[in-house]
C-alpha cells in the first residue's frame, strides 16, 4: 500500500496541473482519503512496520522461526512466550478439558476451569471428584462427599513394609530391592573373602570380647587385648559377674561365674 501511494500522488499531481480548480479540489479529496486509508491500515497492526501483531509468526534475520514480541522484534522460540500458560500451550480463556473430561476454559492460574458452576461435581468448591485440594493436614483429593481427603499413608505395593516394588531395602546379606513377592531380594552380591560372614579380610567386626578385624582364617580377631586372668571373658579372678540364672557372682579360679 505504501508503494502504491507515492505512485498515485505522482499521477494525480500531473492530473492536478492540467485540470480546472473544481477538478483540483476533487483530486485533493481523493489524495486525503487514500492517505487516511493507509494510516488506518497501519493502525490495524501492533507493529505497523512489520505489518504484524504481537505473537504472530515471523522469521529472524538469520532465518529462524520465531514470534513477534512486545518490542516488535522477531524472537526465537527457545522459550515459547506466545502462550500465557506455556506448559498447556494455551492462553487465558482458551478452551480446555478438565481432568474429569469436562469442557472448560484456562483461568489466570493456568488451571482448566468449568464455565458453569452447575457443571462441577462439587459446585460450592468449584471442584470435581479427584481434584487436588489442600487442608491443614496436607495435600489431598476431593472425595465423593465433596470433602478434601488427605491420605497420610500413601498406597504401597507392600503395605506391611511401607515399600513399593523396586524400592531399596537391607537384609543381613546386604542391600537389595523389593521384589514382586514383597521380599528384599539382594542382587549382584559381591564376592567376599569370607562369604559366610559377608566380610573381607581386615573388615571391622565385633565379638563378646570387643571390636576387632577379620583375619585370614575368617575369624574376628580382637587386637590389643589386655592381659586378663580369663581372656575369653576379659575378666580377672574375683571380678563381678552375672551367673547364668541371672544372679550376682564373681569369677573363680576356673574362670566360672559363681554366685556370691
Amino acid at each position: 500500500m505504501k508503494k502504491f501511494i507515492p505512485a498515485l500522488i505522482v499521477v494525480l499531481g500531473l492530473s492536478f496541473i492540467s485540470t480546472s480548480c473544481n477538478d483540483r479540489g476533487l483530486l485533493k479529496d481523493i489524495i486525503k482519503k487514500e492517505l487516511k486509508k493507509d494510516k488506518k491500515d497501519e493502525k490495524k497492526y501492533d507493529c505497523p512496520k512489520l505489518k504484524l501483531n504481537f505473537k504472530d509468526a515471523c522469521k529472524t534475520p538469520d532465518g529462524k522461526e520465531g514470534f513477534v514480541n512486545k518490542d516488535c522484534d522477531c524472537e526465537t522460540k527457545t522459550t515459547d512466550k506466545r502462550f500465557d500458560c506455556p506448559k498447556l500451550k494455551l492462553n487465558f480463556r482458551d478452551k480446555c478439558k478438565t481432568a474429569s473430561g469436562k469442557d472448560g476454559f484456562v483461568n489466570k492460574d493456568c488451571d482448566c476451569e468449568i464455565q458453569n458452576k452447575e457443571d462441577y461435581d462439587c459446585p460450592r468448591l468449584k471442584r470435581n471428584y479427584g481434584d487436588a485440594c489442600r487442608t491443614a493436614n496436607g495435600i489431598g483429593k476431593i472425595n465423593k462427599d465433596c470433602k478434601c481427603e488427605v491420605k497420610n499413608t500413601p498406597d504401597f505395593d507392600c503395605p506391611d513394609l511401607k515399600k513399593n516394588y523396586g524400592d531399596a531395602c537391607r537384609t543381613a546379606n546386604g542391600i537389595g530391592k523389593i521384589n514382586k513377592d514383597c521380599k528384599c531380594e539382594v542382587q549382584n552380591t559381591p564376592d567376599f573373602d569370607c562369604p559366610d560372614l559377608k566380610k573381607n579380610y581386615g573388615d571391622a567386626c565385633r565379638t563378646a570380647n570387643g571390636i576387632g578385624k577379620i583375619n585370614k582364617d575368617c575369624k574376628c580377631e580382637v587386637q590389643n587385648t589386655p592381659d586378663f586372668d580369663c581372656p575369653d571373658l576379659r575378666k580377672n579372678f574375683k571380678d563381678d559377674c552375672i551367673t547364668k540364672d541371672r544372679k550376682k557372682g564373681y569369677i573363680n579360679e576356673k574362670c566360672d561365674c559363681v554366685a556370691q
